[in-house]
């Protein structure tokens, strides 16, 4: 077995940013975020997703970097890692849902800011939270959680659980997008 080759940045101190932009008031408006919805989110439930997904996208990465000073792939891996604590580079892209060559990149940005450590052993590369990276990773987490809670502010529990349902379905049904010999009528 190759010997491990370790690559570790020095920790940083408290990753908490405090800007003029992390401190704006509430009330100023986001162009993204608080622009109308497009006509045709009310015909199509793809357009309606994806202008959720653009603003929530936004949101989090205005937050994110304002906050921490991570993007929104540092973001998902940190969070990822923070459930896997040790795992490869393609394993943790995966469970980040994020592409390949981005977690790469990320990684090694997340590294030298010394919040994850790479050890490569031959062609593979282990990634391990630092001491400060599972810390952010838990104070990420914690924020996520109060940030879907606003997100779904005024639905039920049982709601939020439909809703998880729905989009596990829309999610599932996406390979038959492409299926021509689909054929299956709109619900009332």
């Amino acid at each position: 077995m190759p010997a491990k080759k370790t690559i570790a940045a020095p920790a940083r101190p408290s990753r908490r940013r405090t800007s003029k932009a992390a401190q704006r008031r509430p009330e100023m408006l986001d162009p993204v975020v608080d622009r109308p919805l497009p006509a045709l989110a009310t015909d199509f439930i793809g357009w309606l997703v994806t202008s959720l997904s653009v603003r929530l996208s936004r949101s989090a990465s205005s937050f994110y970097m304002e906050r921490w000073d991570i993007g929104t792939t540092e973001y998902r891996l940190l969070l990822a890692l923070g459930v896997e604590h040790e795992c490869s580079a393609a394993f943790v892209a995966a469970a980040a849902d994020v592409d390949k060559a981005a977690a790469s990149r990320s990684l090694q940005v997340l590294s030298q800011q010394g919040l994850v450590t790479l050890a490569r052993h031959g062609r593979e590369m282990t990634i391990t939270l630092t001491e400060t990276g599972r810390s952010l990773s838990q104070e990420l987490y914690s924020t996520s959680q109060q940030r879907e809670i606003r997100l779904t502010h005024g639905m039920s529990a049982a709601q939020v659980k439909r809703l998880r349902a729905d989009l596990h379905t829309l999610i599932e049904n996406l390979p038959r997008l492409s299926d021509e010999s689909f054929d299956g009528d709109l619900p009332d």
